[in-house]
């Protein structure tokens, strides 16, 4: 029998030690818990982690780390269940990694674009471009 490595620990723990320091967030982690063996109470979790970010003011790289670990943790947990190969994870990482610069760009032309939030832009793209990947692979 071949032990297989659960990859969503990793993004687990961070948002683990994240929520643990700002404290905000932390009753939101029964629920990540339970994302490892639900994909819907997982969605649930990210949803009320963006609406949690937003309501307390939690945004630029900060928040979108947060909005980043979420997404790489619930959508590896949900990988993790399908015994998916190690291909499905590296396209996953690049994937949830490309809200950096995205932010970054977002960041620049946001002072040219009055009333439109950096991080929720990049936030919003991330989850376009990821919904694109997923498409494209399967």
């Amino acid at each position: 029998m071949k032990l297989r490595v659960r990859f969503s620990l990793i993004p687990f723990a961070l948002i683990l030690i994240l929520f643990i320091l700002d404290r905000r967030l932390i009753f939101l982690m029964p629920l990540a818990f339970l994302a490892f063996f639900s994909y819907f109470i997982g969605s649930i979790f990210l949803i009320l982690t963006a609406f949690f970010l937003i309501y307390h003011k939690i945004g630029d790289i900060y928040g979108l780390g947060i909005m980043i670990l979420a997404l790489f943790f619930v959508e590896s947990a949900y990988l993790d269940r399908e015994k998916a190969p190690m291909e499905h994870y590296v396209i996953l990482l690049l994937a949830v990694l490309l809200a950096l610069p995205t932010f970054v760009l977002m960041e620049s032309i946001s002072h040219l674009v009055p009333g439109f939030e950096a991080t929720a832009l990049a936030a919003l793209i991330l989850l376009s471009l990821y919904a694109f990947s997923k498409l494209v692979t399967d």
